[in-house]
């Protein structure tokens, strides 16, 4: 589902949900929290089980649950016995993590299952049926796979693509809020292949080499994981005169690599400049995205879906750029109010909190462009 090859044939549904985005703006710009929350979870959604995100939002809602929890246990010593195996001996009445495990386990074989057992079951009405669930459904025999991985391994991919997407574009809507020149000149190139009567589109992604800039800077100057999952060494090695044994658990901190003063300087200051000089002259500019920082880990372990993420991201800041100023709202006095990069979660994965910005339509005409793409959805 996620490979090069193939994640060119997705643009047509990242188009239409990102059509869907504008739209949530439009309509209600007070909720850009939750619109930016729903848009790559709706993708996703659609890429996994082969069906819309209901509107009701119990699926997300669901998701986000299970979403946070998992950002929450996976943090480094979140469990005494994680660090101590041998806790794990002890009965359960002595082990409230696991019962609590259980109950999590039993929430995410609830949602996970019924939505996979639903790809079954529209699979036997209609075999031509696509969708990553699908496949899997088709490749179960081949695979050796039993009905819970398979609820399992299609959840994780769901859920895996709705996180670190939304963190990304939320933190995109904040630096165009603290930084509005560059929001400007983005605009400007936008402006410069596109008018306000027509969307757009992965087409001219090359005369767009700000933009491409923006996108990569976005994914630096706050990494939606600002620690990486933790790695074990293959060998003995050596950090900074420091011993690292065979076996040992290290976590990176992509955070820190992002603020290296040597390799970004003035790192704390938003400068999609940093990556213009960088950007490749040829090749594919969607894969450009995901280089040149370290937002999506490295190794064999680099995330698998950085190719579909970066377009989505990358297709979703553009539109936005076309269609709203984000502005920070005013307080009684008419004063910008306060947005603070460091009123955010912790965890696994970095979210701001809400905060307070507008939605500002550049032109009627171009509220009128998104209306009337309402049929292509």
């Amino acid at each position: 589902m996620l490979q090069p090859r193939v994640v060119g044939g997705y643009e047509e549904m990242q188009l239409a949900e990102s059509l869907r985005l504008l739209l949530d703006l439009a309509e209600a710009p007070a909720d850009y929290y939750r619109h930016f929350q729903r848009f790559p979870a709706s993708l996703v959604f659609s890429l996994t089980f082969g069906q819309h995100l209901n509107d009701d939002g119990k699926d997300l809602a669901a998701a986000l649950r299970i979403l946070t929890t998992f950002v929450q246990d996976i943090n480094p010593n979140a469990h005494l016995v994680d660090t101590f195996p041998m806790l794990d001996l002890l009965p359960d009445f002595l082990s409230p993590w696991r019962a609590e495990a259980k109950k999590k386990h039993e929430r995410e074989i609830e949602f996970y299952g019924r939505l996979s057992l639903e790809v079954k079951a529209r699979m036997e009405k209609d075999s031509s049926m696509e969708c990553f669930a699908a496949r899997l459904w088709d490749q179960q025999a081949k695979l050796n796979i039993s009905d819970e991985e398979i609820f399992y391994i299609a959840g994780s991919a769901f859920l895996a693509g709705t996180d670190s997407n939304s963190v990304t574009l939320l933190w995109f809507v904040m630096t165009m809020a603290l930084y509005p020149a560059a929001m400007k000149r983005a605009q400007d190139e936008i402006d410069s292949v596109w008018n306000s009567d027509t969307l757009p589109s992965f087409s001219q992604m090359r005369e767009l080499p700000y933009c491409s800039a923006l996108v990569k800077e976005v994914i630096r100057w706050s990494p939606a994981t600002p620690l990486s999952i933790p790695h074990y060494t293959d060998t003995d090695d050596e950090y900074k005169g420091y011993t690292i044994r065979k076996g040992t658990s290290v976590i990176s901190s992509l955070w820190g690599m992002h603020h290296n003063e040597e390799e970004f300087p003035n790192s704390y200051v938003f400068d999609p400049e940093r990556f213009l000089s960088k950007l490749p002259a040829k090749g594919d500019a969607a894969d450009s995205l995901a280089e040149g920082h370290y937002g999506f880990g490295f190794g064999r372990r680099k995330c698998p879906g950085q190719h579909m993420a970066v377009k989505t991201t990358w297709i979703a800041i553009v539109r936005v750029l076309w269609a709203f100023n984000i502005e920070r709202r005013k307080d009684a006095s008419g004063n910008p109010m306060k947005i603070d990069p460091e009123d955010c979660t912790s965890g696994l994965t970095i979210r701001p909190n809400e905060f307070p910005v507008n939605f500002v339509p550049r032109s009627a005409a171009h509220i009128q462009t998104i209306m009337s793409g309402q049929g292509r959805i």
